[in-house]
């Protein structure tokens, strides 16, 4: 696989500094890889449909103007209903 990256121009010239750049990246990307793997056996199926919901549900209940101990009540309901499906 092949990526590129655009960067910012004031970081480019310090990336080119980092003479194990490559090694640096692949190690990162295959820490996240890892991560990324755990998290999905961490978490069943039906529980980040839930958190992905809430999350929605959130930004709409944001957008309407709800106040700040309203969204924390709904999301501690959300928050129940994970634990409960793992």
């Amino acid at each position: 696989m092949s990526i590129t990256v655009e960067l910012p121009p004031e970081m480019e010239e310090r990336v080119r500094q980092i003479p194990d750049l490559k090694e640096r990246v692949t190690a990162f990307l295959r820490d996240q890889a890892d991560c990324e793997e755990w998290r999905q056996r961490r978490y069943s199926a039906k529980a980040r449909t839930i958190a992905e919901e809430s999350l929605a549900e959130a930004e709409a209940l944001k957008a309407q103007g709800l106040g700040r101990g309203e969204l924390f009540r709904r999301f501690f309901e959300l928050h129940d209903r994970i634990t409960r499906a793992l």
